[in-house]
């Protein structure tokens, strides 16, 4: 009888050292010039940075705005709230195909392999909770540590990682969170002037242990992911890297939508009466009803121009109102968007172009309205002038994005001396609507002026 030695299986540094080596090694001079290009973009950007943080940490000397503090905290717990929405669609951790199809099919350690994805799941959540902490600071003049506010997005992020493991089901973590949402905006509409003490002398030592202990917990279940698991935000992973490469986000939002169209599931049917016109405004209501996610986004939009006001940015205030509105009114065009990028749907809904066109912008143009009104009744410095030009400007834009043509990438380049080879053509087209919009707010600013 001959006893044959089984080898142990790669650890996960060996795999990654083995994929490295079958890596084409490039020539020094390209790595040192790519190194200086970053270094170069790092110190721009670093510099934006350090510059904004000055401009922050100087308004602390003012003393603190207790008006502001509770619009601003619970801002901010809104944005760490969809900050765990988008990262549970994503997944958080996502895994690429290779590593899916080979690595997770063998017996190698799967705690130590997703350990870097991990880290950069992590990385993220600090990231956005910094910037959030920052903006409280900026808002509210209050000393509130921002490192507090950077272990909350960690804590949330490592929760993510577990609720992705299987510990708890994801539709359920998402309902709770839509609700948790929803309830943060009836705060911010309902109750923007309440006073708040205390929030200065909150401690960040809590925070830290609580985010570190989260971290240690999530790194113990990733030996229980599954490549199912990993796979959950594959799609709208790839849509997103196609969409930034093609500088065209039609295929995100397609994604985005047919993903919100499966979490319905299943809807009741009902027979739409009235004329065509009237029809298709009763269709255009029921989707917002049945995927109110547009709708909550269109609610929330209104804390921008009361943060500006309370900020003290009374001089940009009407630019981003107007930028806000935008923003708002796009949320409920979905409906318009999909039938002016499909002519096989114009064909199947019957009319001319015109009235199907009219009968799409009837919830945008409506939307519009309510929004500017209530920001005019709620924020001081809106003047009735600027919420008027707002909704007309941001129902504008929102037409000219929606019927935007698909992009064509053939286009000559031209060689202007500065920037290389630039297309002007793709520039062209990616600035209509963004154009009128900072036009429209160039007016406002001139106006308020």
């Amino acid at each position: 009888m001959t006893v044959v030695g089984v080898r142990p299986p790669p650890g996960a540094a060996q795999l990654r050292h083995r994929r490295r080596a079958r890596r084409p090694r490039r020539p020094l001079g390209f790595l040192l010039s790519m190194l200086v290009e970053r270094l170069v973009y790092l110190g721009v950007f670093g510099g934006l940075v350090v510059e904004v943080a000055r401009a922050g940490l100087a308004r602390v000397d003012g003393g603190p705005d207790p008006v502001a503090q509770v619009p601003a905290a619970v801002l901010g717990v809104l944005c760490l709230v969809l900050l765990a929405k988008a990262l549970l669609g994503f997944g958080p951790l996502h895994a690429g195909s290779p590593v899916r199809t080979w690595l997770l099919s063998t017996p190698v350690d799967r705690g130590a392999l997703l350990r870097g994805h991990l880290a950069a799941a992590l990385a993220v959540g600090a990231g956005v909770g910094a910037l959030v902490g920052f903006g409280f600071l900026v808002v509210t003049r209050s000393p509130a540590p921002v490192v507090a506010w950077a272990a909350a997005g960690v804590l949330l992020a490592a929760l993510c990682v577990r609720v992705q493991a299987g510990d708890w089901p994801v539709a359920a973590v998402q309902l709770w969170l839509s609700g948790a949402a929803y309830a943060l905006v009836a705060v911010l509409v309902l109750g923007p002037d309440l006073p708040l003490t205390g929030l200065g002398a909150m401690g960040w030592v809590p925070f830290v242990v609580a985010a570190v202990a989260a971290a240690e917990w999530a790194r113990r279940g990733l030996g229980g992911m599954t490549r199912g698991r990993l796979s959950s935000g594959a799609e709208l992973a790839t849509a997103t890297h196609v969409s930034v490469l093609s500088l065209d986000v039609t295929m995100f939002w397609s994604v985005v939508l047919e993903r919100r169209a499966r979490s319905v599931g299943w809807v009741r049917p009902a027979a739409i009466r009235g004329s065509r016109f009237a029809a298709v405004v009763r269709s255009d209501l029921a989707r917002v009803r049945r995927m109110p996610t547009g709708l909550f986004i269109w609610a929330a939009l209104m804390s921008v121009p009361y943060g500006a006001q309370a900020a003290g940015l009374p001089a940009f205030l009407p630019a981003l109102h107007t930028v806000a509105a935008f923003a708002a009114v796009d949320r409920l065009a979905a409906g318009l968007r999909v039938m002016a990028r499909s002519p096989s749907i114009r064909r199947a809904l019957g009319g001319s172009d015109v009235l199907l066109t009219l009968a799409f912008l009837t919830v945008p143009a409506a939307g519009a309205v309510v929004w500017s009104a209530v920001t005019w009744a709620l924020v001081p410095g809106v003047s009735l002038l600027t919420a008027a030009v707002s909704a007309a400007g941001a129902l504008a834009v929102t037409y000219r994005v929606a019927t935007r043509p698909p992009l064509d990438h053939s286009g000559p380049l031209v060689d202007v001396g500065l920037f290389g080879p630039t297309p002007v053509g793709l520039i062209l087209q990616l600035l209509r609507g963004p154009a009128l919009l900072a036009g429209l707010a160039l007016l406002q600013t001139a106006i308020a002026g």
